[in-house]
């Protein structure tokens, strides 16, 4: 099986799959489509626009109305073209190198591998949907809405992105939030006639300065971070303009609510005199609570691990991915359970190559206790 499953991985990462390239991405799909069409599965290739590659959709059941358990794994990658010509996936003892090799591929994957192997008690049983969308790296901005509605219809669901270098996989994930905000002032010359002018840039800083007070780091585990400060076109200009792009963390959708209702607050506050603040919230990504029916699916996979052979630990994660936009629909989801891996999205990405056969089959006999 391992033998077979880096032969087919090394098909997926030798294949340059950014976000952007659409082709790409689409063949991965394709790829993936040829392999679900040999075990007799519905597939199809699903259309989320012209700016992104297609999304796969497999399942043993066509026309089902209900899922007992939504697979996910994402297509796409961070690295440009070119890429896999020039890092192909390599072997070097326990760890696989190459784009996307564990963040996301080996994932997509790994959920083939693992129904594949399924009893066919098990298949007759269950009705399954695969859904592996093409633009995770990007928010999933085309794919949510499309995630969303076979969540709604499914019962819980596992998303196969990798688990930790030290093999732990993900129980929740904080929901996080992009933001913008653009301060107009007016210029001057900064030696003739300073104060004729209104900076931008010092109203900015007096912004954030207030705008980490929104955090809750060691109480709500809230976070409110000011990523980068932009603006101005010279020492000796008074600055017109000033662009802050400030990140948002938080275990509960609730927190970043209050958070969103903080920034427009201040947003709206006076910060000088004819200076105007403007706020966009370019993306929120929900929170992955560990809920109540969560712990009971985690245990699920905990005795699935047992009886591939090894024994599940967990972490909590500050990242975001489509398991908070699954979340989002309501059902219990876990993430991490594809195999382990790190250094993602650098050229030091690995995949560590003794967790595939166990990872897969413990996604197989977790199909034997649902």
């Amino acid at each position: 099986m391992l033998e077979s499953f880096l032969k087919d991985l090394s098909e997926l990462v030798n294949l340059d799959c950014g976000t952007a390239n659409a082709a790409g991405v689409t063949r991965a799909a394709e790829i993936m489509k040829r392999h679900y069409d040999s075990i007799g599965f519905h597939t199809e290739l699903v259309d989320l626009g012209p700016e992104v590659g297609k999304g796969l959709f497999a399942t043993n059941r066509p026309g089902a109305e209900h899922y007992d358990i939504l697979f996910n794994a994402h297509l796409d990658t961070v690295f440009p073209d070119g890429t896999a010509a020039a890092r192909p996936m390599s072997r070097e003892g326990n760890e696989v190198h190459g784009p996307g090799c564990s963040d996301c591929k080996s994932g997509v994957l790994a959920i083939f591998y693992a129904i594949r192997a399924a009893r066919p008690e098990d298949l007759k049983r269950l009705s399954i949907a695969v859904c592996c969308n093409p633009d995770e790296e990007t928010s999933s901005t085309h794919s949510t809405a499309w995630i969303e509605g076979i969540a709604r219809k499914s019962t819980r669901a596992l998303v196969c992105e990798a688990a930790r270098p030290n093999g732990a996989l993900v129980r929740s994930r904080k929901g996080s939030g992009t933001y913008f905000v653009t301060f107009h002032g007016r210029s001057a010359h900064a030696g003739n006639n300073p104060k004729a002018g209104r900076s931008a840039v010092m109203a900015a800083c007096r912004f954030c300065l207030e705008v980490v007070k929104l955090q809750d780091p060691d109480g709500k585990g809230t976070t409110v971070s000011v990523g980068t400060i932009t603006g101005g076109s010279a020492s000796n200009v008074i600055p017109d303009t000033c662009r802050v792009a400030i990140d948002t963390r938080c275990w509960r959708d609730e927190d970043g609510d209050e958070i969103d209702r903080g920034l427009k607050e201040l947003a709206a506050r006076s910060w000088g005199e004819d200076i105007t603040a403007e706020l966009v919230c370019q993306a929120r990504i929900p929170a992955m609570p560990f809920t109540e029916s969560t712990k009971e699916l985690a245990g699920l996979i905990t005795k699935a691990a047992e009886m591939a052979g090894f024994t599940a630990s967990w972490v909590d994660a500050g990242g975001a991915s489509d398991a908070c936009h699954i979340a989002r629909a309501g059902i219990p989801v876990l993430d991490g359970v594809g195999p382990a891996g790190g250094n993602f999205h650098s050229d030091k990405e690995f995949l560590l190559v003794d967790t595939i056969e166990n990872r897969t089959a413990m996604i197989t006999k977790f199909l034997t206790l649902i």
